[in-house]
Formats: structure tokens, C-alpha cells, sequence
């Protein structure tokens, strides 16, 4: 059986008008983020098929063979015209101590096309109170490439970045600096979760990836569309990203790692 992931809508201020035109959006606010797949409250995504429609906690069984608090990843689509806020996110421990979550917030990022990130702290002694974009490493990427940030690091997506992020799911983010845009900022969290001495991961032309929270495999062996989970003797989740995205044919196989204690 495989199972279509129906996505929903996030408007951010640094986000993209071509996600609105694209997607058929009426936003007068553009959207920044498409959650592909998630099991977010108020942000669930719809998974079809034939004309029946369930909801991810619900096959979470099926996936890993035991049951968990809610489905364990999320997959978004990131376009941004500007820089996001530079935060970072509680690991598995501290979000469930200070938020009582059931897990933290690691994640990594597939771009598609040219793009920019700050992550991860030059100077350990930094207060997190004074940080600014010349305290952070500023990064280049290219299409292919994969950036991989266990929660604690200190980051932020860059203008005109076009990117996939899987990641724990989770939703805790706390803010650093906005860009005056004049939201809330969470320092006093912010610096109880952060770990200057981590440094993201850089994997250039992206093939395989392993982590203890999923792997990842460039494939071209599935034919879909847009976000698949197949449930059969070897279940998995595919991120059609040639569909969504018009490039060459291009897809992610997303398989749970061993953090979950499931079957695959």
C-alpha cells in the first residue's frame, strides 16, 4: 500500500511568494515552509489512498512495531528570501524535562539549489545574550548537499536557500535573533539547550547518510509522487522531490534508525 502525504501551509515573514502562486495560496503573508509530512497538532498532514484518508500517528505501528507519542519525523520544504531567526533546539533530554515533550529537535537539510546557513558558534565562550551573525559560521551550499545539525547547535537558514529538512518531530524553537522583526525571543532557553562546542555536519553531493534518528539514500528506484510511505514488508518513506520541485528525477528513501527501537 503506499500512502500520499497531503501537505499544509506555513506563512513566515522571510518566506516566498512563489510558494503562494505556486501552491494556489491566498496569503497575503508568504509561505516559508511546507510541511510535507508531520504529526504536529493543528499542522497534521492528510496521508491518501484511493479515496481513503488517515492521519500519520495512525500507521505508526505498522512502521516501527511498537507504539509511540505521536509519528516520529517531519519533512518540510524551505524556500526563503531572507534569513530566518538565528535559534536553536532542546536535544532529546531537555525537551522532555523543560517541555515534557518525548524528544528534541535534530535535523538535517537536502538542498536543492545554491544556498546559505550561520551554524554553529566560532568563539565557545560567546554569551548567547550578544550573539550575531559574525559569531556563527557562515556556510555555502550547493545543490546535493546535505547539512546535518544535532539539536544544540545554533543556526539559520540564509536568504535564498531552497532545501528539504527531516528531522525529529518536533516543533520547540527558540529564538536568539529575529532581524528586528520583532517576535519573542527565548534567551534564557535558548542558552540552557545550546552546545557551542558541536559543529554541523557537511555531506557534499549527498548519496547515503546514517544517524542514529533515520537514514537517508539518494535513489531513482521509486515511482510517486510528492511524499510516499510505502507499508509492506519493507516500509519506508520517500521524498519525491522532482515532482515538487521540477528537477531531473530525484528521490530521497528515508528509513527509521535505531533511536526508535522499530523494525526498520
Amino acid at each position: 500500500m503506499i500512502l500520499i502525504s497531503e501537505p499544509v501551509f506555513s506563512p513566515r515573514p522571510w518566506g516566498d511568494q512563489n510558494l503562494n502562486r505556486l501552491y494556489g495560496i491566498p496569503s497575503k503573508e508568504p509561505i516559508g515552509e511546507v510541511w510535507l509530512l508531520s504529526d504536529i497538532e493543528n499542522m497534521k498532514t492528510g496521508l491518501t489512498a484511493d479515496s481513503t484518508t488517515v492521519y500519520p500517528e495512525s500507521i505508526v505501528e505498522e512502521l516501527v512495531g511498537h507504539a509511540l507519542p505521536r509519528f516520529p519525523l517531519m519533512v518540510k520544504y524551505i524556500s526563503a528570501n531572507e534569513w530566518l531567526s538565528v535559534q536553536v533546539h532542546p536535544d532529546d533530554e531537555l525537551a522532555k524535562l523543560n517541555e515534557g515533550e518525548p524528544w528534541g529537535k535534530s535535523e538535517c537539510w537536502y538542498f536543492l539549489g545554491e544556498g546559505q546557513v550561520l551554524a554553529g558558534m566560532k568563539e565557545r565562550e560567546k554569551s548567547i545574550h550578544d550573539i550575531r551573525e559574525k559569531d556563527l559560521n557562515h556556510i555555502h551550499l550547493r545543490r546535493g548537499d546535505l547539512l546535518s545539525l544535532p539539536a544544540g547547535i545554533v543556526h539559520a537558514i540564509g536568504p535564498g536557500s531552497k532545501l528539504i529538512e527531516i528531522q525529529q518531530n518536533s516543533d520547540i524553537t527558540y529564538r536568539l535573533f529575529d532581524w528586528n522583526r520583532g517576535r519573542e525571543l527565548n534567551l534564557d532557553r535558548a542558552l540552557n539547550v545550546s552546545k557551542p562546542f558541536l559543529m554541523p555536519k557537511l555531506e557534499e553531493k549527498m548519496n547515503h547518510f546514517e544517524w542514529k534518528y533515520f537514514s537517508i539514500e539518494k535513489t531513482c528506484s521509486f515511482s510517486g509522487k510528492g511524499i510516499c510511505i510505502t507499508i509492506g514488508d519493507k516500509p519506508s518513506l520517500y521524498v519525491v522531490i522532482d515532482d515538487l520541485f521540477e528537477m531531473d528525477t530525484e528521490f530521497l528513501a528515508v528509513t527509521l534508525g535505531p533511536f526508535w527501537g522499530g523494525a526498520i
